[in-house]
């Protein structure tokens, strides 16, 4: 039987319908009303996709999570293999973006960089395949619709995926406060892959010794670190300005 996701809420099932997602069932409760829920009706009916009105206790039975009045059940988020994903990003992009993410396993944090990087336009995102968060609704939701836009890539292990695209010339960047330049010293203007860890511990020694560089987000000393998904935002935002 093929694996499910249950993604809940109006927007998060709006982008899956347009990313040409299959959507197995989806759940509404009865009697809502607003600009958006028509929006959903007027498309569920549009493309033939099956759906049924419940009551609250129905959807609740789901998930306690804000499920706005939506619930739907999809095929698994896909990934894609690692060398071909590489390849064929290679071959549409001079200077593209990969990121690497080692040890994030907070879904909503997920979710929030899954949603930055398709705002920014990075070209594809890799995790392990152990220690690192689920591809669920959670991950959906958080990401806006970012989720479907960006490639994501399961591996074994991410020194791969260091090691390949050392291969085709992609020099690693690691944002680590053990570094003593600041993300600012850094050019990141050429093709580049970026590389954030965990928020507790960050990027694990071993993969860390192996990249070609590393950088800090300059702080005040009353903060030692930031929330993993707002240091993607903020080096993606200024991978964005220094290529402008």
């Amino acid at each position: 039987m093929e694996e499910t996701v249950t993604i809940f809420g109006i927007r998060a099932i709006l982008e899956a319908i347009e990313s040409g997602k299959s959507l197995d069932r989806v759940w509404l409760l009865k009697g809502t009303q607003s600009k958006l829920f028509e929006q959903l009706l007027h498309v569920l009916r549009n493309k033939n996709i099956a759906f049924s009105f419940v009551p609250v206790e129905r959807l609740d039975r789901f998930s306690s999570k804000n499920h706005q009045g939506a619930v739907a059940r999809i095929g698994a988020l896909s990934t894609q293999d690692m060398e071909p994903l590489i390849e064929s990003v290679l071959k549409e992009k001079e200077n593209p973006v990969f990121v690497l993410l080692d040890g994030v396993t907070d879904t909503r944090n997920f979710g929030a960089i899954l949603r930055s990087a398709a705002a920014t336009g990075v070209d594809a995102v890799f995790i392990s395949s152990t220690g690192s968060a689920p591809l669920n609704g959670d991950v959906v939701k958080t990401s806006a619709g970012g989720a479907f836009k960006v490639p994501i890539s399961k591996v074994q292990h991410l020194k791969d995926v260091v090691y390949y695209l050392k291969a085709h010339d992609i020099p690693t960047l690691g944002i680590t406060e053990k570094s003593t330049e600041t993300l600012y010293d850094s050019d990141l203007k050429g093709p580049l892959a970026l590389v954030f860890g965990a928020e507790d511990v960050g990027i694990s020694n071993g993969l860390l010794k192996i990249l070609d560089h590393k950088a800090k987000l300059p702080m005040t000393e009353a903060v030692d670190s930031l929330n993993v998904s707002v240091a993607c935002a903020v080096v993606f935002y200024e991978t964005i300005r220094q290529r402008r």
